[in-house]
């Protein structure tokens, strides 16, 4: 048991050593389960303190909408751990990266590890009251109050180090640098980025031209 649990910790201060181990033995271990985590955790911590930021009580059937946020929550977090492992893979390849889907799926899904810590302090800290629920406008937009700022500097921390964690991951399963794989995700970001934008202008142009010749 002991053992199964080592990665969750050697992680945090050894990244490429850990993924490599994980990689080599079973790069499927807990993979699925900490992509649904992160995914459920996120809409769990949300649905939470919205319902504890309003002042009339919730309704009867929250449970129900919370339940069901936080299935959906983990089956997106699945799809978007295939489907970002797909893309990064792909940037990766383009910089010299050697990685397989497996190990990319390995490599993101355990660098979710802080966020998942994240957001569990976050909800630990709130629960035993050390710090007090933010609150939301409408759209679910935080109201920056000093328990805000408290939650959004601890979640500041942790995040900050699961990006380093993630490079690191990312560098390894691929045989190349952090810094590599930072250039990896960069121009990913860039190149949807501008495939966003041509989609968005030619589909505005074919609009406009449907308008003009109606």
């Amino acid at each position: 048991m002991v053992d199964s649990l080592r990665p969750l910790f050697w992680l945090w201060i050894a990244p490429r050593e850990t993924i490599r181990r994980l990689v080599d033995t079973d790069p499927t271990r807990y993979v699925i389960g900490l992509a649904m985590l992160r995914g459920a955790l996120g809409r769990l911590e949300v649905a939470w303190f919205s319902a504890l930021s309003q002042r009339t009580p919730p309704s009867p059937l929250w449970p129900l909408g919370v339940a069901f946020g936080v299935v959906l929550g983990a089956i997106v977090g699945v799809i978007g751990l295939y489907v970002g492992a797909w893309l990064v893979g792909i940037f990766c390849r383009i910089l010299g990266g050697i990685s397989s889907a497996i190990e990319m799926r390995a490599a993101l899904a355990w660098s979710h590890v802080p966020g998942i810590t994240a957001a569990a302090v976050s909800i630990a800290l709130v629960l035993f009251g050390a710090i007090d629920p933010p609150e939301f406008k409408h759209g679910r937009l935080p109201v920056m109050t000093a328990s805000t700022i408290e939650l959004m500097l601890v979640n500041l921390v942790l995040i900050a180090w699961g990006v380093v964690v993630q490079l690191n991951c990312i560098g390894e399963v691929n045989r190349f640098s952090a810094w590599r794989a930072l250039g990896a995700i960069l121009l990913m970001i860039a190149s949807l980025s501008i495939l966003i934008l041509l989609v968005g202008y030619f589909a505005g142009g074919l609009s406009h031209g449907a308008m003009t010749t109606g």
